[in-house]
């Protein structure tokens, strides 16, 4: 299955290789705009992977797979529950 793949396995994959498991395993939670890009925030397996989509050359730049909580928490703070900012 294709969703197995471990988070050292993901990091190790090509930008290619990545995009794969993330349209056919990752499940979307959230997306955040940061200057220049819109960074998409997925979840696989046991971990979290952030995807920087670069708005005005309109093309993947990073992805990146982390269980951090500390690379999570910018995707919190922008995160709204019932019309409310988690701030």
């Amino acid at each position: 299955m294709t969703n197995e793949i471990t988070i050292g396995r993901f990091n190790e994959l090509n930008i290619d290789e990545k995009s794969y498991y993330l349209w056919h395993g990752a499940a979307f939670l959230h997306a955040m705009e940061k200057e220049q890009y819109r960074i998409n925030l997925f979840h696989m397996n046991n971990y979290y992977i952030e995807l920087w989509y670069h708005i005005e050359t309109n093309q993947i730049d990073h992805i990146r797979a982390f269980t951090s909580v500390e690379c999570l928490e910018p995707f919190l703070e922008t995160i709204f529950i019932g019309g409310i900012l988690t701030e």
